[in-house]
């Protein structure tokens, strides 16, 4: 009989090779159950704890979840004819109107609302293939505008007709006609269906205003804080055009006094004349009386052909356009109006103040035009003038000769003043009673409007609004204004008595002399004054070519066929 032990070895070897478990009792089974259990916990074991060592040198990226576009379908939602109303501050944008395939340094007004009237889907424009994606396309938009700013121009009160899309119910298609329907049209009586009744019961609840999108809200959360939306008309006339129903536009041209920094002269001889003869104004201040008995002679229907830009493109021989009011006057800050402090001198005469006293205030100013229509860069050319005319290069006859056509039928060559401080300050529709909902008139808390985009202050005030947004503009500009402002006193208060002294010897002249030539200090808008040489008044100067020759060269460049008749403009009255 065999020995256990070996018996014991012998099924210890068969589980170390290839056992044959047909042989194996009961008790070894057991046994084999157990130790195969053990390593397969053990290799478990091992396993985890290398997994956990290569997650922690180099742990698995998070998954992100995948957002899916939705397609937005117009068809589902009503739209509606307004009108908005939006300012601007223009010096970093490349003026209003956006042209395709002409890439400017700085992007367009257009381009902005664009942009945010896009992302809103508040329009759906016909596609154009003659337009790149991305590039603003107001085909299907009946999109006008009232005015087209330049390059730097900004805007306070710019309008503009648009289509988009509204909060209305769409009215409910009719499914099925009634029999009684059917003998009711037979028999020639009107009859209103059920889908009729339902949308006359809609209409009748939905409220123009109060329930619709809060349009100056939603654009101005997806604006640059430069522009912002002040108002929107719900209910314009059905033929409103934003450029042809404006009946009066108002720009504004402001200016400080003085122009540009002066000297602190003030020995300067009284019969001190200019190269032209004139009387000379201390340098850098301007004749504002003078200034404002120039800018009446604007008023009236004149031919603008000598204060403009001549466009080919635009073949326009009729220059003439009606100035309402032309004036020059003080801009005071505050809401009542009030002067800023003044410095006592002793003096009623405004050329004798001293602005480069630490505590002296440089006055504002501004030349004031409203006029019907305006010509390509022409308030810009009216300033112009005013200023030769201010420094006491210019009489104010020039104007009066300008605006003669038989006299002069040429405009002189002479530059156009500065872009930055002019602002298209309104645009009036007289004749039409056009009711503005503007910021703040409306809240929308009552109806949960605020969650369409809205705010408690009704998009005016509040975390936000448009108060607040533009608070961190003028917060920003008015902080750079007080340093340099601060640094201007520094640098005056500095420097020796007789270093005063000298420049009081040195006169205080606009007439800068050589040996050899004489170069005239001359401003025309802007931070400082140009170099100009010696003077040449206005009126001997070379002649640019005629409106005539200019759009005769145009259409033979382009091929185009000469006009049997003149070419009238529909915004002139």
């Amino acid at each position: 009989m065999a020995n256990p032990s070996a018996k014991e070895a012998n099924h210890q070897s068969s589980i170390d090779s290839a056992p044959n478990y047909s042989t194996w009792d009961s008790r070894h089974l057991v046994e084999r159950v157990t130790h195969l259990e053990e390593q397969l916990r053990k290799q478990t074991a091992k396993y985890e704890l290398l997994s956990r060592k290569a997650e922690s040198a180099s742990p698995t990226p998070k998954r992100t979840r995948t957002k899916t576009t939705r397609q937005f379908d117009p068809s589902k939602y009503s739209a509606r004819f307004i009108a908005l109303k939006f300012a601007y501050l223009g010096q970093d944008y490349n003026g209003l109107e956006y042209h395709a395939n002409n890439t400017t340094p700085n992007p367009t007004i257009e381009e902005e609302m664009w942009k945010a009237l896009q992302k809103a889907k508040l329009i759906f424009p016909t596609p154009n293939p003659a337009l790149k994606d991305g590039e603003p396309n107001w085909d299907g938009c009946e999109y006008s505008k009232s005015g087209r700013t330049d390059k730097g121009v900004s805007a306070f009160g710019q309008v503009i007709g648009i289509r988009v899309r509204s909060n209305r119910p769409l009215p409910k298609r009719r499914t099925e006609v009634s029999e009684e329907e059917d003998n009711s049209s037979a028999s020639g009586q009107p009859c209103m269906s059920d889908n009729e009744e339902q949308q006359a019961g809609d209409d009748a609840a939905f409220d123009t205003v109060k329930d619709e999108i809060p349009y100056p809200q939603v654009l101005n959360r997806l604006l640059p804080p430069e522009i912002r939306v002040l108002a929107w008309c719900p209910e314009p006339p059905p033929d409103f055009s934003a450029r042809f129903s404006c009946g009066e536009r108002r720009y504004k041209y402001f200016f400080t006094q003085p122009a540009f920094a002066p000297t602190t002269s003030s020995n300067e001889s009284p019969d001190a004349r200019n190269l032209n003869g004139s009387p000379r104004q201390r340098e850098g201040w301007l004749g504002i009386e003078t200034m404002k008995e120039a800018a009446s002679k604007f008023e009236g229907l004149h031919d603008f052909r000598n204060f403009c830009k001549v466009d080919p493109s635009k073949q326009i021989d009729n220059f003439r356009r009606r100035i309402n009011s032309a004036d020059v006057v003080e801009v005071k800050p505050g809401r009542d109006g009030e002067a800023p402090p003044e410095v006592p001198n002793g003096s009623d005469d405004e050329s004798n103040e001293d602005p480069l006293h630490a505590h002296a205030t440089p006055k504002i100013y501004a030349f004031k035009v409203q006029g019907s229509a305006f010509l390509w860069h022409q308030v810009r050319h009216m300033v112009a003038i005013l200023f030769l005319i201010g420094q006491g290069l210019e009489p104010p006859s020039l104007i009066t000769d300008l605006l003669n056509i038989d006299k002069t039928p040429q405009r002189p060559t002479y530059d156009m003043a500065d872009a930055s401080s002019l602002v298209l300050e309104d645009c009036k529709f007289p004749n039409l009673d056009l009711q503005w909902v503007h910021l703040g008139d409306y809240t929308g808390a009552e109806r949960g409007i605020a969650k369409a985009g809205g705010s408690v202050g009704g998009g005016k005030y509040g975390l936000g609004g448009a108060v607040d947004e533009m608070w961190k503009v003028w917060h920003g500009h008015k902080i750079d204004e007080v340093l340099a402002g601060e640094l201007l006193d520094l640098t005056v208060r500095g420097g020796s008595k007789r270093e005063e002294e000298k420049e009081e010897q040195m006169g205080s002249q606009n007439v800068v002399k050589g040996s050899s030539s004489q170069s005239q200090k001359v401003y025309l808008g802007g931070d400082a004054p140009r170099l100009m040489g010696k003077y040449i008044p206005v009126l001997d100067r070379p002649r640019m070519e005629s409106v005539a020759a200019v759009n005769e060269k145009y259409r033979r460049r382009k091929g185009l066929p000469t006009p049997e008749s003149s070419r009238a403009t529909s915004d002139v009255v």
